[in-house]
């Protein structure tokens, strides 16, 4: 078993023996510590907070519950069947039907009460050189992006997300080893958006020329 660390920076899990961050490029083996401007030290511009389309997100978990239930109607409600029929049940045929339906209810409001946390404990903050967020409502540590480390972005919509006018802001990212992909989910008015993060990018990199 691989025993693992924290970045100290950005909070990244790491094999004992890195010897930098993978995400953010922190050494882990110098003794002087790293100088990091702080996000909070630095003028804010904007914040960022994904939408909880109750629409869109209801869809979603609607098909993931459809797919979930199907699967569990086959392969548990099928046990189910063949068990209560071998013990003389005379509804052993339902049981096909129930495990199927219990399991949609529940992925549904499963799917729909994670969504909800994760969309409420999600915030993008952007500063003059870098931006701070949180990952999901699981990882409560904040991360940090500096823009300067970003190697192209892109705005992208789904056909749910066309229609309540949402997308996905994402950023590719150099690292240590590794790119990288940081993604704002269900951004509404995602062009606008785009268009403020983008400028807010390209005059910091102009800035660090």
């Amino acid at each position: 078993m691989v025993s693992l660390m924290q970045c100290k920076f950005c909070g990244q899990q790491l094999p004992e023996n890195a010897i930098c961050c993978s995400r953010c490029g922190g050494s882990m083996t110098s003794s002087k510590k790293m100088h990091i401007p702080k996000p909070r030290d630095e003028e804010m511009m904007f914040n960022i907070k994904p939408a909880f389309d109750l629409a869109t997100l209801g869809v979603r978990a609607f098909f993931l519950a459809v797919f979930i239930g199907a699967v569990a109607m086959v392969t548990i409600g099928s046990i189910f069947t063949v068990v209560l029929s071998l013990l003389g049940s005379m509804n052993s045929f339902a049981a096909f039907w129930i495990t199927g339906v219990a399991f949609f209810i529940i992925t549904f409001w499963l799917f729909m009460y994670i969504a909800k946390k994760n969309t409420m404990a999600r915030k993008f903050t952007f500063y003059q050189s870098r931006m701070e967020y949180t990952y999901n409502a699981f990882d409560g540590k904040f991360r940090y992006l500096e823009y300067t480390s970003i190697l192209d972005s892109s705005v992208t919509k789904g056909p749910l997300q066309r229609m309540s006018n949402l997308g996905n802001i994402s950023f590719v990212c150099v690292g240590s080893f590794h790119d990288y992909v940081v993604v704002i989910g269900d951004v509404r008015d995602p062009d606008y958006v785009y268009k403020k993060v983008l400028d807010l990018i390209e005059v910091n990199k102009e800035m660090n020329k």
